[in-house]
């Protein structure tokens, strides 16, 4: 049964969304999870925590057979390893190195196993040169100033890295009009406040540290898929079966696995969430030479299109929008989808939305919609564009690199928990997050960042890496932080998405609160939530985290922006009469909340 609290944290986020509801679902996590070549079963015992009659919970890629004799095999000591990190994504690379840089965790001969179903030949082997990735990824100053810190950072090809040092975001046909926000730098800061960086840079970095500093302590087990896991009896390890009859053994079990975790699975740790029922057509945008460091996103009412630079002539673009208009963007073609783009960000929303009706019903009929008819489109808004307002828009784009065009499917999920016996979820396997605020990464990277600090403390007090009550520390501090930026994503993409008109308005007048008042900002900015200290300005070990405040406490800091807010609303919703006035206040206090 759910604790009260957690119980408290579902029904929070529940009410935020106007999706189907999130909740808890009892079929998010099946008993058997479907994958191209093979299936995870999780074999669910009444005695949880407690081994019967040297039995345990396991976990096959087998069909279940309940039968089954789970009997831990004998394992060699040299496949007995501290911590067994499943997953070299960022996230399980990132933990690696971080560990490294942990005195106390290192010592007395710590030995880490990093398990990778496939390859990283090809992360190993890029150049940093050639054409531009699709997988990009924005990180905040603080998680470059994490990466600097662990030694990571030195391997980062600086010539893919783009800085950040403004971001503009506005609903209506033009960025110069009253439904704008300008998040500048910070002033007197040195620093980027964001970095684009290729997730293969990202990747490439944390792995040539780990090969250079861990050798002999990290073990990097490749085209090695984790087919089964089982608890031992005194319930002290996890048991592990990595291809064919070979074992290894782990005191924990960190899973860095990604959305379909088989770690959270053999957990039975459940998760909620939703679909958003919205796909992100990615792609790499060529457009003439600029001192390109400004990020754009315009709110549509399918979805935002981002603007997110990667270089002087080179800028990334996720477009998220339903179903049925991404396949037909796809389909386009680079040619004609660089038109759309272009009218994406530059077109009215009544135009927009008749050319997205031409480019279904010709998706519909197996054709394209003619070029032409684009291009006379395109003409048009660039006749009619002024001088003005091209300052506060992106540069039109030239041409797209066709071998980047891609899309994926948008889903917001939260993990109950993200610590089980002897098991730790990071990343994406504990969450995953709408890309309008671009902090999924961060989320991760700040989960490896706290993980990293509470088993460096663990074992300076002599404490077992892998104990339930070592690791509450983490979810401790994690749960919340990421369950407050998922809940104001969440929000956002339903306040920036509708047109209903009352919301409409006060989505205007919200937006030029959002741009006064600073608490506010630095919430919107990710700055609560993606971060391992909860604000970009506090640091690990700061009075915050040594006084023990919360994420949700520390944005209590914040709450004077917030009256501020609603006392704006207040002021703007009077002309309009008292109904409207209570709408906009209740609207604005349900964001506060």
């Amino acid at each position: 049964m759910a604790s009260p609290a957690r119980t408290g944290l579902r029904k929070a986020i529940a009410s935020t969304s106007k999706q189907s509801p999130i909740r808890l679902s009892r079929r998010a996590i099946s008993r058997t999870i479907q994958r191209p070549e093979t299936q995870y079963a999780v074999q669910h015992r009444p005695w949880r925590r407690i081994p019967h009659e040297g039995r345990a919970r396991w976990h096959s890629t087998a069909p279940a057979e309940p039968t089954a004799p789970s009997i831990v095999p004998e394992i060699l000591r040299e496949d007995t390893y501290d911590i067994v990190i499943i997953g070299a994504g960022n996230a399980g690379l990132a933990l690696a190195c971080t560990l490294l840089s942990k005195p106390a965790v290192m010592r007395d001969d710590t030995r880490i196993l990093l398990v990778e179903g496939g390859s990283l030949d090809r992360v190993r082997s890029w150049t940093g040169h050639g054409e531009w990735e699709n997988r990009v990824s924005s990180l905040t100053a603080e998680n470059v100033q994490f990466l600097k810190d662990i030694g990571a950072w030195e391997y980062i090809e600086e010539s893919r890295s783009c800085p950040i040092s403004d971001i503009i975001v506005w609903t209506s046909s033009t960025a110069s009009s009253s439904s704008q926000i300008h998040f500048p730098q910070p002033a007197g800061s040195a620093d980027p406040m964001a970095r684009m960086t290729e997730n293969t840079n990202l990747q490439r970095a944390f792995l040539r540290k780990i090969e250079h500093d861990g050798r002999g302590r990290v073990v990097i087990a490749e085209r090695s898929k984790v087919e089964e896991m089982r608890m031992d009896e005194g319930g002290r390890s996890v048991a592990l079966r990595c291809g064919g009859d070979r074992w290894v053994r782990g005191g924990v079990v960190v899973g860095a696995d990604g959305y379909n975790s088989p770690v959270r699975a053999f957990s039975q740790i459940e998760s909620f969430g939703h679909a958003y029922d919205t796909h992100a057509v990615v792609a790499t945008l060529r457009h003439s030479a600029i001192d390109n460091r400004t990020a754009f996103q315009r709110f549509l009412p399918s979805g935002p299109i981002a603007f997110l630079p990667l270089g002087r002539d080179a800028t990334t673009m996720v477009w998220s929008t339903s179903p049925a208009l991404a396949s037909a963007y796809k389909a386009l073609g680079a040619e004609r989808l660089t038109t759309m783009v272009n009218l994406g960000f530059f077109m009215d929303e009544p135009g927009l939305a008749e050319v997205n009706a031409q480019v279904l019903a010709a998706q519909e009929r197996g054709t394209t919609v003619d070029a032409s008819t684009l291009d006379a489109k395109w003409n048009d808004v660039l006749m009619s564009l002024t001088a003005e307002q091209a300052k506060s828009l992106p540069p039109p784009i030239a041409s797209i690199s066709p071998t980047s065009i891609a899309s994926f499917p948008l889903k917001l999920s939260h993990a109950e928990s993200y610590i089980g016996d002897r098991t730790v979820l990071v990343g994406d396997a504990a969450h995953t997050v709408h890309p309008l605020a671009g902090q999924g990464l961060n989320m991760g990277l700040a989960d490896v960042k706290v993980l990293g600090e509470v088993w460096e403390s663990v074992r300076q007090q002599g404490g077992d890496l892998g104990a339930y009550t070592s690791l509450l520390p983490y979810t401790r501090e994690r749960y919340p932080a990421n369950h407050l930026l998922l809940s104001a994503t969440d929000k956002l993409h339903y306040l920036f998405g509708t047109r209903i008109p009352l919301v409409s308005w006060v989505r205007s007048v919200g937006m030029d609160i959002i741009n006064e008042v600073g608490p506010l900002k630095q919430i919107f900015m990710g700055r609560v939530g993606a971060s391992a200290s909860g604000t970009s300005t506090s640091t690990t070990d700061g009075p915050a985290r040594r006084n023990g405040k919360s994420a949700y406490e520390r944005v209590a800091d914040g709450m004077d922006g917030w009256r501020n807010a609603r006392m704006v609303a207040g002021m703007a919703a009077s002309a309009g009469g008292e109904i409207v006035k209570g709408g906009a206040r209740q609207l604005l206090e349900r964001l506060a909340k």
